[in-house]
């Protein structure tokens, strides 16, 4: 004689998935925000002042690769491009007389070019949602780690070191 059936219970749905992909497409709150641009806006601060350590450097690359990555993101920014290549030139020059000369005197027109990509930051901050913003985190530190471990330099990439 087989068994009796069991009686069917319904599975109940697992709300915190639901909260997790309205959350994924809710843009950042302000408090993130101001908790993502305040290395930032701190570093650069820091760097003006000519008192930067590496951790402050670190911040700013930090933020020119995930620029990077939402400028190859069209629904976040569009014509991005150019102006990563721009500020990240800005940032070689910097360290390359830095290294030279040991000063840590910034022009003025790099001092605004600094200031200008964190508030790029600050305002790109403030259109993201949060899925967006992992993304590209995520695929910045995936290339990141991709070049670190590269046996053969990569094209087109220059690794940099604050001094």
């Amino acid at each position: 004689m087989s068994k009796p059936r069991k009686q069917y219970k319904p599975r109940l749905a697992r709300t915190d998935i639901f909260a997790l992909a309205i959350q994924g497409q809710a843009l950042l709150t302000k408090d993130d925000q101001a908790k993502m641009a305040a290395p930032a806006k701190h570093a650069v601060e820091r760097i003006a002042q000519g008192i930067a350590t590496k951790d402050d450097w670190q911040d700013v690359f930090d933020v020119i690769n995930r620029l990077e990555r939402f400028a190859a993101m069209p629904t976040v920014m569009r014509n991005g491009a150019d102006y990563i290549n721009t500020i990240q030139g800005v940032v070689v020059k910097i360290l390359d007389r830095q290294k030279a000369t040991g000063t840590k005197a910034l022009y003025h027109g790099e001092l605004e070019d600094l200031r200008g990509m964190v508030e790029l930051w600050v305002e790109l901050l403030g259109t993201v949602t949060h899925r967006e913003f992992f993304l590209a985190e995520e695929r910045a530190t995936k290339k990141l780690q991709t070049v670190l471990r590269a046996k053969k330099p990569v094209d087109g990439v220059r690794v940099m070191e604050a001094a």
